[in-house]
């Protein structure tokens, strides 16, 4: 993806807008008939659960890239989960573009629709939190998991920091002396003492100092990750058990369908871990890579919205501009 970038004079002519809001960063994308990208930002994350002022970080983010749009697309994470905030987020989209066509789902449905340009498929969510969306690609959709931390998220970066910290506590007060090496390993990385209580008091003065907790936890992750690849064990059977509860989402998502075998893809930050994903191919089979980033479902959204003839050579011109 190219660097986030508003130029001065946004190019005339017609023009389609999607927005990829997660729960971490919010990715506003411009693009021309031609599928070229004219405009891009991205800023903080917006999910209404985590930011109260997730309308002021739309607007921000929208506004300078809305001039002559034909179309718009939102995915939003948390859309779908409360029946007054989806009325509260519909109404905002409504108040951006009162005279545009818009639409609005969740940023799984989005991404969904990216990985299979629209097509059947099952795609597999683990960043921040996680989720299985699956498409018949005509119409009919099923969820599995997403509940949010306090009731899901399994396998997700949050799930998997959650898991490494609670570890972490339980070896320095004595539950688990075997964790001790791993506790310590994680100690060292984050600057804090690895003897009790000095270790402890060290985590929850981090944890307090945290503006939002959960996605400071999900960073966790990555380390976690790290530890796994240089052959700790304790790291590798967290990995390998996130892996886990991801495929069976993906299992149960194709159970809701006639078609038990429908293809698989990802998408978020958790599938950085190449042990998690060779045991994802190993528990699912072999993924198929997303044809087009999650925010290229909005635009192929917000194509057909505009009414835009769009075809695979300009989803394979899209998925270039995207990533390029």
């Amino acid at each position: 993806m190219p660097e986030p970038v508003v130029p001065l004079h946004l190019p005339h002519g017609p023009a389609i807008l999607a927005v990829d809001g997660g729960g971490t960063k919010t990715l506003a994308v411009r693009v021309g008939p031609d599928a070229s990208v004219q405009a891009q930002q991205v800023t903080r994350g917006c999910n209404p659960f985590d930011q109260p002022d997730w309308q002021a970080i739309l607007t921000d983010l929208v506004s300078p890239l809305a001039s002559g749009v034909q179309a718009a697309a939102f995915g939003v994470a948390g859309y779908g989960e409360n029946r007054e905030t989806g009325r509260q987020l519909q109404a905002h989209v409504q108040q951006l573009f009162p005279a545009t066509p818009a639409s609005l789902t969740n940023d799984v449905d989005m991404a969904c629709i990216g990985a299979f340009a629209g097509g059947a498929g099952v795609l597999l969510l683990s960043g921040t939190g996680s989720m299985a969306w699956a498409s018949d690609g005509v119409g009919q959709t099923a969820r599995v998991g997403g509940w949010g931390p306090v009731f899901g998220d399994e396998g997700s970066a949050y799930w998997i920091g959650r898991k490494a910290l609670q570890r972490v506590c339980q070896a320095m007060d004595g539950r688990a002396p075997e964790a001790q090496p791993f506790a310590r390993q994680i100690c060292a990385a984050m600057n804090w003492p690895d003897t009790n209580p000095a270790a402890l008091d060290a985590l929850l003065g981090w944890y307090n100092q945290q503006d939002r907790p959960r996605p400071a936890i999900a960073h966790c992750a990555r380390l976690i990750d790290d530890m796994a690849e240089a052959g700790c064990p304790e790291a590798r059977a967290l990995i390998t058990q996130a892996a886990q509860h991801l495929a069976v989402l993906v299992q149960t998502a194709r159970t809701r369908f006639s078609d038990h075998d429908l293809p698989w893809s990802y998408a978020g930050s958790v599938f950085k871990s190449t042990l998690l994903r060779t045991t994802l191919t190993d528990l699912c089979g072999a993924p198929q890579p997303p044809r087009l980033p999650p925010v290229g479902g909005g635009l192929v959204q917000a194509a057909r919205l505009a009414g835009w003839p769009i075809d695979a050579e300009w989803i394979a011109r899209l998925a270039h501009a995207l990533n390029t």
